[in-house]
């Protein structure tokens, strides 16, 4: 009996063993079909319609962090998704952006870090796949939003250098090169006399396509952001929308908060800035220009995106309002990457704190229909779903 009992334990685990195998070749090779070379990403294929004369639209993708709002009942939390559509005109001067209430859904899970979850801070695509980070519990979902809506865990990112129990609080999401960068507010955290209690926050995470993670210090390169833009410790940047730009070879960072002095809880809520920063590759040479006037203080960048087919000239970019005594507030906006405002702060209805946003571009039956994918090496495009 001990023999049988042995034998089905092997046939079990073989079984679990194969089907994690196949399960993790559904990521490093699409599951569509095979890629040659581990360097190859899978990107959906964009529509590129008519000749180029007209305006040129897109379908949205916005998804909530609510914080403790996402209890929707005893261990079940939630993040809502909404869809929309982004109109901009061909000489790219104006935009509009017509967001459909009723198209919102919940995305429910158990998961939870001490009765906290489904706090969802950022969304990307990395190798086909639609990703958002739960800023509570550290886990990476990849969001199916092909019919019911539903988010299944792909990776567990830890806090810090990679040898802590807790979550990491991840904000931001970027690809590079063959992967995906993940990253927080990029603070040290103090005490209230100003000792620094640990660094988790400057820590980064890069991860591979199997889902191999590899945590980066990054200082470094906070530091001397926040350095060339003139808040030296104890003042602050907080960083939740961060990307790398291929076309530019630049990083771009949209800061949500600046500060010149030590944190303050209730003097943080209105140091909203209106601030893009662009530093080369290895951060030697840095930029840094205004976006509009910042008329907002109450307001701070919590994600942006490059509009498709701009030449990542052209951010449409999520701010987040937080005050004490008021419901949250999220606001979009559209911007160039010299600062000229294209569309003003528009309001998202209800009292939803958005914190991600995806773009893709929106097929019309009317034009001839041509497919394009980046002409990077390491990206292989995939027909999208």
């Amino acid at each position: 009996m001990s023999s049988l009992f042995a034998f089905s334990t092997i046939v079990l685990l073989t079984a679990s063993i194969l089907a994690a195998q196949e399960d993790l070749l559904r990521w490093s090779n699409g599951s569509y079909h095979e890629q040659g070379g581990d360097d190859k990403l899978i990107v959906r294929k964009r529509q590129i319609i008519g000749n180029g004369n007209g305006p040129s639209s897109f379908d949205v993708l916005a998804i909530t962090d609510m914080d403790v709002n996402a209890t929707v009942a005893k261990w079940e939390f939630r993040a809502v998704t909404r869809n929309g559509i982004l109109i901009l005109s061909s000489d790219k001067k104006t935009a509009r952006l017509d967001w459909d209430p009723s198209s919102d859904q919940n995305l429910i899970s158990g998961f939870n870090y001490k009765g906290r979850g489904m706090e969802l801070s950022d969304i990307a695509e990395y190798n086909g796949h639609i990703l958002s980070p739960d800023d509570k519990t550290g886990l990476l979902f990849e969001i199916k939003i092909k019919g019911k809506e539903i988010a299944l865990p792909w990776v567990f990112l830890n806090s810090g250098p990679g040898n802590t129990t807790k979550g990491m609080k991840t904000e931001w999401l970027t690809v590079k090169g063959s992967f995906l960068y993940a990253g927080g507010h990029g603070v040290e955290y103090r005490d209230k006399n100003g000792s620094v209690v640990n660094e988790d926050q400057m820590w980064i995470k890069v991860i591979s396509k199997t889902g191999e993670v590899r945590s980066v210090n990054w200082k470094d390169v906070y530091t001397k952001v926040r350095d060339f833009a003139g808040f030296p410790a104890p003042g602050y940047l907080t960083h939740e929308a961060v990307h790398w730009s291929e076309v530019h070879k630049k990083w771009f960072f949209l800061p949500r908060k600046a500060s010149t002095t030590m944190y303050d809880e209730k003097a943080d809520q209105t140091k909203g800035t209106n601030l893009l920063i662009t530093a080369d590759e290895n951060f030697k040479s840095f930029e840094i220009v205004k976006v509009g006037v910042n008329n907002h203080p109450e307001r701070g960048f919590s994600a942006f995106v490059f509009v498709p087919g701009t030449k990542d000239s052209i951010i449409v970019a999520l701010k987040s309002k937080e005050v004490d005594g008021e419901d949250p507030e999220s606001f979009v906006t559209v911007f160039d990457i010299r600062g000229n405002i294209i569309m003003a702060d528009q309001k998202l209805g209800g009292s939803y704190k958005f914190e991600g946003i995806f773009l893709t571009k929106r097929p019309e039956p009317t034009s001839t229909v041509s497919q394009h994918c980046p002409s990077t090496a390491n990206l292989v495009c995939l027909d999208s779903e």
